[in-house]
C-alpha cells in the first residue's frame, strides 16, 4: 500500500472487510461439523510413512493436509481444526510449547504454506479453526520436560523478560483456583496476562493470526490457568468463534466460562459418554445432564461435543467394541452441541495415553472403511435433513440400556449393551411430529431393508440386534 495516508486507510479498510468475511461468528459454526487434526501427524506431502517416535516431529505438514482436503470433504466435515501453528521448542510437535509467536512452525511448513492450506480450504467449503495458547510458552534449549523450563526466558519471543511471568511455582492443588491461575502446569512457563505488555501483545497477536490467514475460528487451549475476564478480551480480539478446553466434568465449575467465551468443550458429557458407553452406566445420566446443561451454559447449542480427542485415550483403547464405539458417534453427531471428530476415528484408531493416541495416519486413507462409512451416512443424513436446524430434542425413552430421542425428523435409537448382546426390543409412544399415524420411517444404515410404519398412536416398535444404533427417518 502506498505511504500516502488516505490511501493507506483505504488499503486498512479493504484489509479489514476481507478479515471479517472469513472470520465466522457463533451463529455460523452452529451448523458446522468439525475435524480435528494435529497436524504433524494426518499427512505429509514428503512421502513420509511411518513414524519412529511418537513423542517428537513424524513429518506432517500443511501441503499434506492441503493434498487430503478432498478425503475431508467426503467423509462430510466442514471445519477443520488444526494444531497451533507457531514455532515451538524441541519436539513440540503438537504445538503447545511455543518459543516464537511471530514465527511459523518451520517443521510444518512457511507461512505462505499456511495461507494456501487455509485459502484451500475454504475453496472446498470448509471452515479453518486454529488452535492456540494464550496460558503459557515453552522452552528454549531442549526438551521442555527434561530441561525444566528454569533458564531465562531471552530466547522467547516476543515474552523475553522475567517480569512477562507468573512467579515460579507448580500447581499442585487444582481445587485451589487462584492457584491454577497464577502456578505452572506442567513446569511451562506461566505468562502474567496482569501484566499490560502481555495482555496486549497476546490480544493484538490473536488478531492478526485470524486476519492474516483468515481463519474462521479458534479452539483455545488451558483455559481455566487464566483469570476469565482476559478470554473475553481475547475472545473479542479474535473477532470469531471461539471454543475453549476446560478439562473438567463438573458443570458447575465449566459452565461459567461460557460467557467470557463464545463457547467450551463439553467436557463434561465426554465423561458421561465414557461411562455410559464403556462402562454401561444408565442412560438417564445423560438426560440429568443435559437438564443441568439448559439451566447452567448460556446457550448449550455452541458447546464443543466429542467422544475422542488428542488429550485422552481413544475410545477404542479402553473397548473394542466397534458397536459401542457407533452408538458413542451417534450421539456426537445427533445430539447437542457442535461436534466434533478426531482423526482417525473413522479408521478405528485405537491408541491409549498421550502420545500413543496420536497416532499417525499417514497413507491410512481407506474411504471404504466401516467406520468411514458409518460417518459418512450419518453426515450427509445430518446435512440433509439441516438436523443443526432443529434445536429441541424430544426424549422418549430413557432407562439402563436404551436412549430414544427425536430431534426435527430424526428419530434416534441408542444402547450401551455392546455387541454380544442378540437382540434388544422396546416400543415408543406419543411421538411428535413429523412421526404421524401411518408414517414410513426407514433406518438410515438400511434404509432398504429396515423400515417401520407409525401406527394410531403415534407409537413404532423397534428391535436393535447386536447393540446396534439406529436413526429413522420419515420416507
Amino acid at each position: 500500500c502506498s505511504s500516502d495516508l488516505p490511501r493507506m486507510r483505504s488499503c486498512f479498510l479493504v484489509v479489514l472487510v476481507i478479515a471479517c468475511a472469513f472470520a465466522a461468528d457463533p451463529d455460523a459454526w452452529r451448523t458446522k461439523v468439525i475435524y480435528q487434526v494435529l497436524t504433524d501427524r494426518f499427512a505429509s506431502s514428503n512421502n513420509v510413512q511411518g513414524c519412529g517416535n511418537l513423542g517428537d516431529y513424524c513429518g506432517g505438514n500443511f501441503n499434506g493436509l492441503t493434498d487430503q482436503l478432498s478425503y475431508i470433504q467426503n467423509l462430510g466435515f466442514d471445519a477443520v481444526w488444526i494444531s497451533p501453528v507457531v514455532e515451538n521448542g524441541e519436539m513440540g510437535y503438537h504445538g503447545y510449547w511455543a518459543t516464537n509467536l511471530n514465527e511459523i512452525n518451520s517443521h510444518f511448513g512457511s507461512a505462505s504454506d499456511l495461507q494456501s492450506l487455509v485459502s484451500a480450504m475454504h475453496d472446498h467449503g470448509i471452515y479453518a479453526m486454529l488452535d492456540v495458547v494464550g496460558n503459557h510458552m515453552g522452552c528454549t534449549g531442549g526438551d521442555c520436560i527434561a530441561c525444566g523450563c528454569n533458564q531465562s526466558p531471552s530466547g522467547i519471543v516476543p515474552f523475553n523478560n522475567p517480569a512477562h511471568y507468573h512467579t515460579l511455582c507448580e500447581i499442585t492443588d487444582w481445587n485451589d483456583q487462584q492457584q491454577v491461575e497464577i502456578c505452572r502446569l506442567a513446569n511451562l512457563p506461566d505468562l502474567n496476562q496482569s501484566v499490560p505488555y502481555v495482555r496486549d501483545t497476546l490480544k493484538q497477536w490473536i488478531t492478526q493470526m485470524v486476519s492474516t490467514y483468515q481463519f474462521d475460528g479458534i479452539r483455545i487451549d488451558t483455559v481455566p490457568e487464566v483469570d476469565p475476564t482476559f478470554w473475553g478480551e481475547f475472545n473479542d480480539a479474535a473477532n470469531c468463534y471461539a471454543v475453549g478446553e476446560v478439562l473438567n466434568g463438573d458443570v458447575n465449575y465449566v459452565a461459567p466460562y461460557q460467557g467470557p467465551l463464545d463457547a467450551v468443550l463439553s467436557y463434561p458429557m465426554f465423561f458421561v459418554l465414557r461411562n455410559v458407553f464403556i462402562h454401561g452406566q444408565s442412560f438417564s445420566s445423560i438426560s440429568q445432564l443435559l437438564e443441568s446443561y439448559r439451566n447452567q451454559f448460556k446457550d448449550p447449542s455452541l458447546l464443543g461435543t466429542f467422544i475422542d480427542n488428542h488429550d485422552n485415550p481413544r475410545f477404542l483403547s479402553q473397548t473394542g467394541d466397534q458397536f459401542l464405539y457407533q452408538n458413542a458417534l451417534t450421539y456426537v453427531l445427533t445430539g447437542q452441541g457442535i461436534p466434533i471428530i478426531y482423526y482417525g476415528t473413522e479408521q478405528g484408531f485405537a491408541g491409549g495415553n498421550d502420545p500413543g493416541n496420536r497416532e499417525p495416519m499417514f497413507g491410512q486413507y481407506n474411504q471404504d472403511a466401516p467406520l468411514y462409512i458409518f460417518l459418512q451416512t450419518l453426515l450427509k443424513h445430518r446435512s440433509a435433513v439441516s438436523l443443526a436446524n432443529n434445536t429441541v430434542i424430544n426424549e422418549h425413552l430413557v432407562n439402563n440400556n436404551c436412549y430414544v430421542y427425536s430431534r426435527g425428523s430424526s428419530l434416534v435409537i441408542l444402547t450401551n449393551v455392546g455387541s454380544n448382546y442378540q437382540q434388544l426390543s422396546n416400543t415408543v409412544s406419543n411421538l411428535p411430529a413429523p412421526f404421524n399415524t401411518g408414517t414410513k420411517l426407514c433406518n438410515i444404515f438400511w434404509p432398504t431393508e429396515d423400515c417401520i410404519m407409525v401406527d394410531n398412536n403415534n407409537s413404532v416398535s423397534f428391535t436393535l440386534m447386536h447393540g446396534e444404533s439406529k436413526v429413522y427417518t420419515p420416507v
